[in-house]
């Protein structure tokens, strides 16, 4: 898998690769922290709950698994 690593700006989680001048993708919104584990990505929200996103193999996007409340 690729290394990629969150930023959050005005809310929006955006994945970056190492290197790369530009975010590979914008992953969600009205976020408040944002961690990589592996191949998943852990995004807090402000509103509390707690997303779980999979980090496709190029890094390249993220789809949810789950969210708790």
């Amino acid at each position: 898998m690729t290394t990629v690593y969150p930023t959050i700006r005005n809310g929006a989680v955006l994945l970056w690769r190492h290197g790369w001048n530009s975010p590979l993708c914008t992953v969600a919104r009205d976020a408040q922290n944002a961690v990589v584990y592996g191949d998943e990505l852990v995004v807090t929200h402000r509103n509390g709950s707690t997303t779980v996103y999979r980090i496709t193999p190029n890094g390249s996007n993220a789809y949810p698994l789950r969210t708790l409340h």
